[in-house]
């Protein structure tokens, strides 16, 4: 008896491993873009700060195509809806060489961010390169145009 017992017991031990061992990747897969989401949300709640404080103020400049544009009300606020109604796609090393090819908008003292052309998955995607005080973040939007940036700079949008 004891044997059939112990036999049982062994055979209940690999299904409970792999049932564990199930639950912990998909612990894993689900969590992955939960922290990826609350990155960005962390994001938009600093870039919200920032483009609160500076807007009434004559701070924010757009250096672009090697010159400082002062922006405007509408400019910033064009600029704060695209990328807050947006959604990163893929988190993203900051790159000097991507960067040099787009526009960088100061904030005051605030905080620096970087608008630029990239590609993801063989599509024209958006590069975006935040820094503060309180953060860096780097990230491929694929649905954001850069040229939807330049329009807004432009005064089309």
């Amino acid at each position: 008896m004891k044997t059939e017992k112990a036999k049982k017991d062994k055979s209940i031990r690999p299904h409970v491993i792999a049932v564990l061992i199930f639950a912990v990747v998909m612990a894993v897969i689900i969590s992955i873009p939960i922290l990826q989401h609350r990155q960005f949300l962390k994001f938009v709640s600093d870039f919200s700060r920032v483009t609160t404080r500076t807007e009434t103020k004559n701070v924010v400049y757009c250096a672009y195509n090697g010159e400082d544009i002062l922006l405007d009300a509408d400019q910033k606020a064009n600029i704060y809806r695209q990328l807050v109604y947006s959604e990163q796609k893929r988190r993203a090393v900051p790159t000097e060489e991507i960067a040099a090819e787009g526009m960088t908008v100061t904030y005051g003292i605030l905080a620096t961010l970087t608008l630029a052309p990239a590609e993801y998955k063989g599509k024209e995607a958006l590069y975006v390169e935040y820094h503060s005080e309180n953060m860096d973040y780097t990230y491929l939007a694929p649905h954001l145009k850069y040229a939807t940036f330049e329009n807004i700079l432009k005064g089309y949008l």
